[in-house]
């Protein structure tokens, strides 16, 4: 569903005429409309680390602490764990709070572990990497909305075409906005919000699946990690 298609639904649901544009509408309550999209938009994108908004970043680092025009233009967030220095298959734990970096450049022994903090704009890392080393992270996008012409490649934090696409999920853009709506004019939005709540509970639910969780211990089924030795005559001596 386009934003014209989103805006129809929700004048549908909470009993209003329908508008035939949307984004370019002088119509006050069309205009609240948008709004209502708009916002719903945009704390949907930021309650959870949608599988669509998630990317990875990967960067060849120079020889110097600052790592400058490495953090993506629609970056929103880092997906914890996935920061790695490719070069020498090593995590790298992060990000620092600002007294845990304050005491890390303080420390008359030079950091062991990689570690990264966010500054400003700025990547910062310890220690010190070395020039042409490969990194890489995922983070959660801010662009959650797709042009027409680029239907699954998000590009804007926001409407501004009537067809513009959601990369999140449509039936929960109407929900939220239609709840929205009911509670700013005062009436009851109860039901409306408890089934969009059950709605988002589930897509989280099933976003991106989920591995499968053995409690028994190794089995046929589901065997235990273990390393792969070739074969060959080895010398032990």
């Amino acid at each position: 569903m386009n934003l014209l298609q989103i805006g129809q639904a929700v004048a549908d649901r909470v009993g209003l005429p329908r508008p035939t544009s949307i984004i370019s509408s002088s119509d006050q309550v069309t205009r609240q409309l948008v709004a209502l999209v708009q916002q719903e938009g945009k704390e949907l994108a930021s309650r959870y680390g949608w599988r669509v908004l998630t990317k990875e970043k990967t960067f060849t680092a120079t020889a110097t602490e600052i790592q400058s025009s490495v953090i993506p233009a629609d970056f929103d967030r880092f997906v914890d764990g996935t920061f790695w220095n490719r070069t020498e298959n090593r995590l790298v734990l992060g990000p620092a709070s600002a007294q845990e970096w304050q005491a890390l450049k303080s420390d008359r022994i030079q950091a062991v572990h990689d570690i990264f903090r966010h500054r400003g704009n700025d990547l910062l890392l310890l220690p010190t990497p070395g020039a042409g080393n490969s990194y890489s992270f995922e983070y959660v996008s801010t662009y959650w909305v797709a042009t027409a012409s680029a239907s699954t490649t998000g590009s804007q934090e926001e409407f501004t075409d009537d067809g513009d696409i959601p990369l999140l999920d449509s039936e929960l853009m109407v929900l939220g906005a239609a709840w929205r709506f009911l509670r700013s004019k005062g009436l009851d939005y109860s039901e409306p919000f408890r089934s969009y709540e059950v709605l988002v509970a589930r897509k989280i639910g099933r976003d991106g699946g989920a591995p499968t969780l053995n409690m028994t211990g190794p089995s046929d089924k589901y065997p235990a990690p273990k390393a792969t030795i070739p074969d060959g005559s080895w010398n032990i001596s």
